[in-house]
């Protein structure tokens, strides 16, 4: 299975999620409101980066997606697959929940080229 597909089946529901949270309010802000906020954008940018600080453990993650990993891989392969061949998926997993939160982030900045709100 090829990375980008890897990629899209297992991170589309937060991907959404931090669509939904962030860049969804901040263009319906930027589109429909009359009420000026100055540097509202920075805020959500920020909000953004700081809640995965906080929130995100690559621990706890990784915990949780070893025994996914492990059962994804085992329906690939056919076989039981390696600790080898399982931490590489966990690894590959954990780089595409960072690239989630680079593309709701490039999306924000997206928004403010769009609006022209710097």
């Amino acid at each position: 299975m090829t990375n980008f597909l890897i990629y899209i089946k297992s991170e589309l529901a937060y991907l959404a999620l931090l669509f939904i949270f962030f860049v969804l309010p901040l263009g319906l802000f930027f589109q429909f409101s009359s009420y000026p906020l100055p540097k509202i954008q920075y805020v959500v940018l920020g909000v953004l980066l700081l809640s995965q600080y906080f929130f995100y453990s690559e621990k706890a993650y990784r915990r949780r997606t070893e025994c996914k990993a492990s059962l994804q891989l085992r329906k690939e392969m056919g076989k039981m697959p390696s600790i080898k061949i399982t931490n590489a998926r966990v690894n590959l997993l954990i780089v595409c929940r960072g690239v989630s939160i680079c593309t709701a982030a490039l999306s924000v900045l997206t928004l403010m080229v769009i609006y022209r709100q710097f």
